[in-house]
């Protein structure tokens, strides 16, 4: 009965210093470790929108070509015959002129590449057919120009 009693009065005690060590040593490396993240606002990148030039070079105008929807185009103003909404030949041979133009503008120095390269703005009314609008891609596409921007409301 004595080593009975002797059981129940010993009291178990759990020493607590190696897991204080080893919650330290994991504090430790998780702070060494960590890679700080550079805040958004010291990032550098440039929104799009028109192009800052701190150099006085103005570009010539961009080509504006319009879709209606009554399947009519236009490039600056001037309406285009479409024979084939599929292929708009007189708008490719159109753009390929004004583009060898501005070619010629830059290789004799009349102009810098910054000046005269040649950019297409397209602008739909909204209710114009689709087709219509990637034709008029496939036309740029294989007059060799390179910068477009498209302008749906």
């Amino acid at each position: 009965m004595d080593a009975f009693r002797k059981i129940l009065a010993d009291v178990d005690e759990v020493d607590l210093t190696p897991m204080i060590d080893v919650t330290f040593l994991l504090l430790i490396y998780f702070m060494v470790t960590t890679m700080l993240v550079q805040p958004e606002s010291q990032l550098s990148f440039q929104l799009p929108g028109k192009p800052q030039s701190s150099d006085g070079v103005t570009p010539m105008d961009s080509a504006k070509i319009n879709s209606l929807s009554d399947g009519t185009i236009t490039l600056n103003g001037s309406p285009i015959p479409v024979n084939d909404p599929f292929e708009l030949t007189q708008l490719i041979t159109n753009l390929t002129n004004t583009r060898k133009l501005r070619d010629t503008l830059i290789q004799t120095g009349q102009r810098s590449k910054e000046e005269a390269e040649l950019k297409v703005e397209i602008e739909t009314d909204g209710l114009s057919d689709h087709q219509t609008f990637v034709s008029i891609l496939n036309a740029c596409s294989a007059a060799d120009i390179e910068k477009v921007s498209l302008m749906i409301p």
